[in-house]
């Protein structure tokens, strides 16, 4: 069994099972780890694996057929769906492949709209804090600007800045780079590590890229639904 004193995730015995034409689908058998606070972590496998599902599953946007999560000394199965969504809202940072931008609002409001949901900032600080992150990610003449004026590694940029102004505990990203080129990738993805590290966050991130897994301080390998490694990157 798993044991981290300074575990802010705690999995045990997780499984998800989907029900289909053909019967009972197995999604994840069995998953069992820890992660501590403060360090990052990359779950890898092939598609299909059933990496986004556990992913989401971490951070209670999905439920598990059996098994148990504790998120932040919170079992997510006894929440209720109002209290797993003020969980993530007061802790939880995330950064998606499609970006997840509102297209209606601009690159600020976009990053000042999670400390509005949260409540407690009042306008000026916020804006304040939004403008200070976008430009730390060198978007500081878009501010204005509307998703659809800018590039997809601008909006992931702005993404970025959205995910890290609450000042998460955790920041979960499924496949940050899936949608960019090469170089754009590598760029957002020191971005996302030097924000992180400044920030002091616990890192979670589904990749399929070796390179981008090994910049984490460990790894969560699954294979057809199963764990079958979780310990440093291989060299």
């Amino acid at each position: 069994m798993p044991e981290t004193t300074n575990a802010i995730i705690e999995v045990r015995s997780l499984c998800k099972r989907v029900k289909d034409a053909t019967g009972e689908l197995t999604i994840l058998d069995d998953i069992a780890f820890d992660v501590a606070a403060g360090t990052s972590v990359a779950i890898v496998g092939a598609s299909g694996s059933g990496k986004s599902t556990l992913l989401g599953l971490l951070a209670g946007l999905d439920n598990a057929t059996s098994g148990s999560v504790r998120l932040l000394g919170h079992d997510l199965s006894n929440l209720s769906e109002d209290e797993r969504a003020r969980l993530r809202n007061g802790s939880i940072g995330f950064v998606f492949q499609s970006f997840q931008l509102m297209p209606h609002l601009t690159a600020l409001e976009n990053v000042r709209l999670p400390l509005e949901l949260q409540g407690g900032t009042d306008v000026q600080d916020a804006t304040a804090r939004a403008s200070a992150l976008l430009e730390r990610v060198g978007l500081r003449a878009r501010t204005q600007h509307y998703p659809k004026l800018l590039s997809g590694g601008e909006q992931q940029r702005v993404a970025l800045a959205r995910a890290f102004v609450t000042r998460p505990a955790i920041l979960f990203a499924d496949e940050p780079t899936g949608s960019l080129d090469a170089a754009t990738g590598h760029a957002v993805i020191d971005l996302m590590f030097e924000l992180n590290a400044a920030q002091g966050a616990t890192l979670i991130l589904v990749t399929h890229d070796t390179e981008l897994a090994r910049r984490c301080a460990r790894t969560v390998t699954i294979e057809a639904g199963r764990l079958v490694r979780h310990g440093p990157p291989e060299a």
